[in-house]
């Protein structure tokens, strides 16, 4: 007798321990597991047998789970419980009572665990959620011809709901040597640093700061800050686009004794599409009008494409063209600069 009271105390215990988190569709079929999240469009149940599973929400008859979640209102409001689903409302039991919310009411439902995690990323470190990668490219000659070529590139991205940063530089070497004389064909470096902050949803303001030299075209210095408004026209996960505009100031220092200083407008955009997990394109185009100097411009137009292989492996494609409207005399007005090669990638996404 003292045996069976035992057992059926031991299966009474293992029944409690049972996951009592479950999913009804409503075509009938169940799935128990730990629910992760649920917003709109999708619920996220955790199992043991298939891992995390999405189900759409449209397909959900009801669920329940009796772990606290976190549930967030439309109206920014939070409340903690185990939740179940009643007609069209999240029955949410906290500590204070039960509290009945319409689904239309409700954003978003998450673990603990993921509202943590979900927390931490809205006030991140500014070491942390960074994502970019750098390339180099390197042609060699050598016998009737010695020839150096030497392409580098990097870029840095760190976008928070609030901010972004991102860090862009380019550098392009290139000599050849003839008759025991060595000439540059290619001596330049240019980058630049952008902070945008969001204002509301699709407005934002700007601060750029770019610089860098081109020995080729006898500039020893350029620096160039800047700020102003822009807006995000598109802002999906895979495609955005920002336009914006501004006013700064050029600052150019010529090898010739010429030195510059220029209060210009800034006017831009910039683009980005990810075609797959693997593979992305940006694309930017930056117009500089000199205001004190009528007539007197530069542009700068950016294409890069960055496909990843192997692991943190990418190969990339550049293309670059810089215009300056009176460069020094001797000079030509238009610089352009293919570069390819391999890479390598760090954070969520090539860019």
């Amino acid at each position: 007798m003292v045996r069976i009271c035992v057992c059926i105390a031991l299966v009474c215990c293992f029944c409690v321990a049972l996951p009592a988190e479950q999913v009804t569709l409503k075509n009938g079929d169940r799935v128990t597991g730990t629910i992760v999240s649920m917003d709109g469009k999708k619920l996220t149940v955790k199992t043991d047998y298939a891992g995390a599973i999405t189900i759409d929400r449209d397909a959900v008859a009801q669920f329940s789970s009796q772990q606290p979640m976190v549930v967030t209102k439309t109206d920014k409001q939070v409340v903690t419980g185990a939740v179940n689903t009643q007609d069209s409302s999240v029955v949410v039991n906290g500590a204070s009572g039960a509290q009945t919310i319409p689904l239309t009411d409700v954003a978003i439902i998450r673990s603990p665990a993921d509202q943590a995690a979900y927390e931490k990323s809205l006030h991140p470190g500014f070491l942390e959620g960074w994502g970019g990668g750098g390339n180099f490219g390197l042609g060699l000659a050598r016998g009737n011809s010695d020839t150096t070529n030497v392409a580098l590139g990097f870029n840095a991205d760190r976008k928070t709901t609030t901010d972004e940063w991102s860090i862009v530089a380019t550098s392009l070497y290139s000599t050849s040597t003839a008759n025991n004389v060595t000439t540059p064909s290619a001596n330049n470096f240019f980058g630049a640093i952008r902070y945008d902050r969001n204002l509301t949803k699709r407005l934002f303001a700007f601060g750029l700061f770019g610089g860098g030299y081109d020995h080729l075209q006898l500039l020893d210095e350029r620096l160039s800050p800047s700020g102003g408004l822009g807006f995000h026209v598109i802002a999906s996960k895979t495609t955005t686009l920002d336009v914006l505009g501004g006013i700064g100031y050029t600052y150019e220092n010529y090898s010739t004794g010429l030195v510059n200083n220029f209060i210009n407008a800034t006017v831009g955009e910039q683009f980005g599409h990810n075609f797959t997990p693997s593979t992305a394109i940006t694309e930017s185009l930056y117009f500089f009008p000199y205001l004190n100097d009528a007539g007197n411009y530069r542009g700068a137009f950016n294409f890069g494409v960055a496909s990843k292989f192997y692991r943190a492996l990418t190969w990339n494609l550049n293309f670059g063209d810089v215009y300056n409207s009176v460069p020094v005399p001797g000079k030509r007005d238009n610089d352009l600069q293919l570069t390819t090669g391999l890479g390598i990638t760090f954070g969520a996404k090539p860019k």
